[in-house]
């Protein structure tokens, strides 16, 4: 359970903190409820906070589930670094990958839900920290494959973006649709995501 913030956050470190228990906050119901339900109002109250003291953290829904993403985005990524030691396995990434899956959400709602909201100032900024993750993530896979250059490293690095977000919205159907999938006459159609990323990511280590 999130601690409340009972005084208006002054220090540097108050306004640290009272950033981390939003974010945690918002992560939690995230992951409990999904992001159609989560509501900055709601969320305020639950710590004991006005809704303008929340805004003055982040602009918006989107804000603050973009910050979220990008925390979510280094953790994974600094998983993944840990396994530069041992020789790529698909099976391995695409278990590290779903320990992470609130970075597997939120990228494949990225799109077409939370960068539609961001002025320019805040897209670009946005996008340089997500290029600097990328060309970390670019550092590893020459790393792996020293036979490449630079450009192809890249390329492997878009297509595991790309696996991620489609395996998790194939594999994560509707509620309604879940209970369809539930009757054993639709086994086959039922897709597990790490299972899925893998046989992807068997195609990224192999071309």
């Amino acid at each position: 359970m999130t601690t409340a913030i009972n005084k208006r956050a002054v220090s540097p470190q108050q306004k640290q903190l009272r950033r981390r228990q939003i974010l945690d906050a918002a992560k939690q119901t995230l992951e409990e409820h999904g992001y159609d339900k989560v509501v900055l109002s709601q969320l305020a109250q639950q710590l004991d906070l006005s809704k303008p003291a929340l805004y003055r953290y982040f602009a918006n829904k989107e804000s603050l589930f973009m910050a979220l993403y990008i925390e979510e985005a280094q953790q994974l990524l600094s998983a993944i670094e840990r396994l530069s030691k041992q020789a790529l396995r698909p099976r391995v990434l695409a278990e590290t990958i779903a320990a992470q899956p609130t970075f597997c959400y939120l990228s494949a709602i990225l799109h077409t839900v939370l960068e539609k909201q961001q002025n320019l100032e805040q897209a670009t900024q946005f996008k340089r920290e997500l290029k600097t993750m990328a060309e970390q993530l670019c550092s590893l896979f020459l790393h792996w494959s020293p036979q490449l250059n630079q450009q192809q490293a890249l390329n492997k690095v878009m297509f595991l973006y790309q696996a991620v977000i489609g395996c998790w919205h194939t594999s994560h159907p509707s509620a309604t649709m879940q209970q369809v999938m539930n009757n054993d006459e639709f086994a086959l159609l039922r897709l597990n995501f790490v299972d899925s990323l893998s046989l992807m990511l068997v195609k990224l280590i192999v071309d």
